[in-house]
């Protein structure tokens, strides 16, 4: 399809769902987003993400709140073992949150007001109609001669269908849509997991407020990582005392008996969860448990941030990679980590799903086709795949695993240079 699509049915209305949406939207196009979250609004679990220049760029086009969206570039600092400042690295990242950018993006999708986005923009002439419906799990694709048709299934039992020109699957890792249209794919655990949470600037002690203070922070120990910094609440306030520092925190957990991975996926309510158990539901006794053994190896202040730490919440590190992003001719598109999930040391999920957005508007626009765009995306995908595996390895998993991982980013290097 290389024409901008008058109708367009986004399956996903998570981050990349809604790029998309709004790009569309703002081009003319009605635009409706099925999402599978019966939420009005989806959590954040306060979650923290880092822009690049795609997500950047977006905005500066097509945002119009006029608040601000992410703190602003800041350095990083590497703590090594029981060194907390051994060294500063010139690596500058613009950091933000998961839930202020979703109702950033919301506010110019759909009009939805939130406690960031107070009152919503007005639409631009010229804008298409934006329609965001939740609870609604999609069931089926049929590709005709006028378009494509999508079934789905609501809350309420009640199966409906919409049709569209153009069907954009932004459904993420577990993606429908990726398993309707069979998509060639691979999905892998990783072999480690992550703790996510947050706590207030104003909860924590003066010197460790101040040691995260506008930095990227990276604990580097032996056989497991943290991540740390600074980002707004959904809020927006991004007030010092009012902001979160954000941590991630990568533990191996290989998937055996011994492990038992299930147990920790298990929640307050005894559901297990296939990816996340999500913030308050993590059983308080795995939580403890884990400090209990953790806590002695941990350097000061990100001890001090577990410790102080609510609701965190644990995910396994899972990815995953599709070696194709069109579907039935044209009228079915996979993008975002529909089209590939990388483990997130890169941070780099975000930005390429802005990547697909915009080069999906250039090919609109008739300066690329669709087929180069697809090679494009595809390739993308597969360095930054290789490549956060290789970073994961080395961090986590140990020699053999990262040489091996390491091998496969050269070799796919060196095709590449000669055109294989």
């Amino acid at each position: 399809m290389a024409t901008l699509p008058k109708s367009v049915i986004i399956v996903g209305g998570s981050i990349a769902g809604l790029l998309h949406g709004v790009y569309l939207k703002r081009n003319g196009t009605n635009v409706t987003i099925l999402e599978q979250d019966a939420n009005a609004i989806r959590s954040s679990h306060n979650a923290g993400i880092c822009f690049g220049p795609s997500v950047q760029e977006f905005l500066r086009l097509y945002d119009d709140t006029g608040i601000q969206s992410c703190q602003p570039g800041v350095i990083t600092r590497l703590a090594y073992r029981q060194n907390l400042y051994w060294k500063d690295a010139n690596i500058v990242r613009h950091l933000t949150s998961w839930g202020l950018l979703y109702r950033i993006l919301r506010a110019n999708f759909d009009g939805f007001p939130s406690e960031a986005v107070t009152p919503p923009p007005v639409p631009r002439t010229g804008d298409g109609k934006g329609r965001y419906l939740s609870g609604k799990k999609v069931t089926s694709l049929q590709k005709t001669e006028d378009g494509v048709v999508v079934s789905f299934v609501g809350e309420d039992g009640m199966e409906e269908s919409f049709m569209a020109d153009l069907v954009i699957g932004a459904d993420g890792l577990h993606s429908t849509v990726r398993s309707l249209v069979q998509a060639p794919m691979v999905k892998e655990y990783s072999g480690y997991i992550s703790w996510r949470g947050t706590v207030c600037e104003a909860d924590v002690s003066p010197g460790t407020a101040g040691y995260f203070q506008d930095r990227t922070v990276l604990g580097l120990l032996k056989g497991t990582y943290i991540v740390c910094y600074i980002i707004p609440p959904d809020a927006a306030s991004f007030v010092p005392g009012t902001r979160l520092i954000n941590w991630v925190w990568y533990c191996n957990l290989p998937e055996t008996p011994e492990t038992n991975l299930e147990e920790l996926l298990t929640d307050s309510n005894g559901h297990v969860h296939t990816n996340t158990v999500p913030s308050g539901l993590v059983r308080p006794e795995v939580w403890k448990a884990h400090l209990a053994e953790m806590l002695p190896l941990i350097p000061a202040p990100f001890a001090e941030l577990f410790a102080k730490t609510e609701n965190p919440f644990v995910t396994k590190v899972n990815d995953a990679l599709c070696s194709k992003a069109t579907f039935l001719d044209g009228r079915v598109l996979l993008v975002g980590d529909a089209l590939s999930t990388f483990r997130p040391h890169f941070a780099v999920a975000t930005e390429q799903a802005a990547r697909h957005c915009l080069g999906l508007g250039r090919v609109w626009k008739g300066e690329m086709t669709l087929e180069l765009w697809e090679k494009e995306a595809v390739h993308y995908a597969i360095k930054m795949w290789l490549g956060s595996r290789v970073i994961g390895a080395g961090l986590l998993r140990g020699w053999s695993e990262f040489l091996f991982f390491a091998w496969e980013y050269v070799m796919f290097f060196t095709m590449s240079k000669i055109g294989v």
